[in-house]
């Protein structure tokens, strides 16, 4: 079996763009040039900036592609990005030093991110359940990292169990889907679970919690999370940020958090 064992990489922290780049490349870029200053400093963890990717002609039902009024339909198409876009965007975060995650929403997304040499490919937890894109995940050869809010503990044995018998590199994440997460739902001793079930595999933690939170990453270090994600923002005078994104300068009082937790726990 094939998995991410707990000390085989370093830490990984994850910054989930979304549509944060509002549909514009010269955005999306600042972002990452944010993040770029942001993680300066910290040799001891590896970074990553995550897209994803939708094929939208095919995803948003026909019936309802111009429903201005329903919120998440709205938001995908007005930040809409081309395919050369993308690219663009993946190519910045590359050649600035950070490795390349996207989370895929429909087959037809899955052989995209393979076909664009992504590092990583990312389950979401409304997707968790999915297994016509779970089966075409499993064609891939890339390391999977799985989120698994809202799921049971049936269904999230049933995506381990299938991807450990594909030989896949996987990672399970601890996620809670309220944006932004109060600190009564943020159930940390769920990692404990996960850890104990699925032993072989390492175990992450994906962030909602509110962005000036720098605790609950250091709890979850402490339970031995070692893949670490959070949505990240720029606001400007076009723009804005919602509540469960954090800024360049939050990503780097996250970070020092996270460093100050890891110097405690130690080895």
């Amino acid at each position: 079996m094939t998995t991410v064992g707990r000390q085989k990489r370093k830490p990984l922290f994850v910054f989930e763009m979304a549509n944060n780049h509002m549909g514009d490349t010269s955005h999306g870029k600042a972002i990452i040039h944010g993040l770029k200053e942001a993680t300066a400093g910290f040799p001891e963890f590896d970074f990553a900036v995550k897209f994803q990717y939708r094929d939208l002609d095919t995803f948003i039902h026909p019936l309802f592609k111009n429903r201005a009024d329903l919120k998440y339909v709205k938001r995908f198409q007005e930040t809409r990005l081309s395919e050369t876009q993308f690219l663009e965007l993946k190519k910045e975060a590359e050649a600035v030093g950070f490795m390349s995650i996207c989370t895929p929403f429909d087959e037809l997304s899955v052989k995209m991110v393979a076909k664009h040499g992504y590092g990583y490919l990312k389950i979401g937890s409304c997707s968790l359940t999915d297994w016509p894109l779970l089966e075409e995940v499993a064609t891939t050869n890339l390391p999977i990292i799985a989120s698994t809010a809202g799921a049971s503990w049936e269904d999230i044995d049933n995506v381990v169990s299938f991807m450990v018998h594909r030989n896949k590199d996987l990672t399970i994440m601890h996620c809670v889907a309220a944006y932004p997460t109060k600190n009564s739902d943020l159930q940390l001793n769920q990692i404990d679970l996960l850890r104990t079930r699925y032993p072989r595999l390492t175990v992450g933690y994906s962030t909602h919690e509110a962005p000036d939170n720098f605790s609950a990453v250091q709890i979850a270090i402490a339970k031995g999370a070692r893949v670490f994600e959070k949505h990240v923002g720029l606001p400007n005078n076009r723009f804005s940020i919602n509540e469960y994104s954090a800024t360049p300068a939050q990503v780097r009082e996250w970070l020092l958090a996270a460093k100050l937790a890891f110097d405690i726990c130690g080895t």
